[in-house]
């Protein structure tokens, strides 16, 4: 079942953004799975909001890349963003 997973990052950046999206999405690119991709600022922080074709390719996406780049930035204080997943219902794209 496809999920909504929405990612709020407290003290995240557009520089943060920008250093650890290259690393998981090359060439803008998004991951097997994933069928869209938002993100943007928000009060006290960055959110990145995503739909996935299930939870465990989010999950091993986020075990194997996602983790992996935020640790190569630095950024190891951020590893724990809060983190929201619910099921889709629909989706509709142009």
């Amino acid at each position: 079942m496809a999920v909504v997973i929405v990612n709020e990052i407290e003290g995240g950046n557009e520089d943060f953004y920008e250093q650890v999206n290259p690393k998981v999405m090359p060439g803008g690119q998004l991951p097997d799975g994933c069928k869209l991709h938002i993100a943007g600022p928000v009060d006290n922080g960055w959110r990145v909001i995503t739909v996935w074709d299930s939870e465990d390719q989010f999950q091993q996406f986020r075990d194997e890349k996602l983790i992996p780049a935020i640790r190569e930035v630095g950024s190891e204080e951020r590893i724990a963003p809060q983190i929201k997943t619910d099921p889709v219902h629909n989706l509709i794209t142009a």
